[in-house]
């Protein structure tokens, strides 16, 4: 009899355990890691950064011109595309591609990479307007031939640089013009800052 309730026993711990482990896996399925550091999609039609940024020195507000005004950066309307490729590569399979999108009013379903979750409000103009670079979040994006996300943007992620401790020292020094080693603070920490 006593036999019998150790092998209870020991089958209820295996079974707790196995339980467990169930949940936590069911867990990590259903809510992912809040970063997508690293996630790098193919594109409807492949797109160089390196070369429309670095090579053709295209300012990154030229194709993402809502930055300046809106919380979002956005994707550029066809039209800007095909400010140049009216005339240039148009012999590319990629920019027929474009241009037949953009003749029948119809848009290219780009893959979105840099996401964050729904409750939380950022806004690239106020970002922009601090004199933070582009590059300061998406990485050295003008060496990129398929955009990635690089940084982790998440929660910690954002707090260490309002707070200060990974904010790049030309942010600093804008916003602490007269210190000699600028430190401290740079936006607020408080909860309502990003979720409104």
């Amino acid at each position: 009899m006593v036999f019998i309730f150790g092998a209870q026993k020991k089958f209820g711990i295996t079974l707790l355990i196995s339980a467990a482990l169930f949940v936590i896996v069911g867990i990590i399925k259903v809510f992912p890691s809040a970063s997508h550091q690293g996630y790098a999609p193919e594109q409807p039609i492949p797109f160089s950064h390196k070369r429309h940024v670095a090579e053709q020195k295209i300012p990154c507000l030229y194709c993402h011109s809502e930055a300046e005004k809106s919380r979002h950066a956005g994707v550029p309307a066809l039209n800007v595309c095909m400010n140049c490729h009216s005339v240039v590569k148009v012999d590319s399979p990629y920019i027929q591609k474009l241009k037949k999108a953009f003749s029948e009013g119809k848009p290219i379903e780009w893959v979105r990479v840099h996401e964050l979750p729904d409750h939380v409000y950022f806004s690239h103009k106020r970002h922009l307007a601090k004199g933070v670079a582009c590059e300061t979040c998406h990485g050295n994006v003008q060496a990129m031939v398929q955009i990635e996300q690089k940084e982790a943007m998440t929660m910690g992620w954002c707090m260490e640089c309002h707070r200060g401790q990974t904010t790049p020292q030309y942010v600093l020094k804008n916003i602490y013009p007269k210190q000699k080693a600028p430190h401290g603070p740079v936006a607020p920490v408080s909860c309502n800052t990003c979720h409104n």
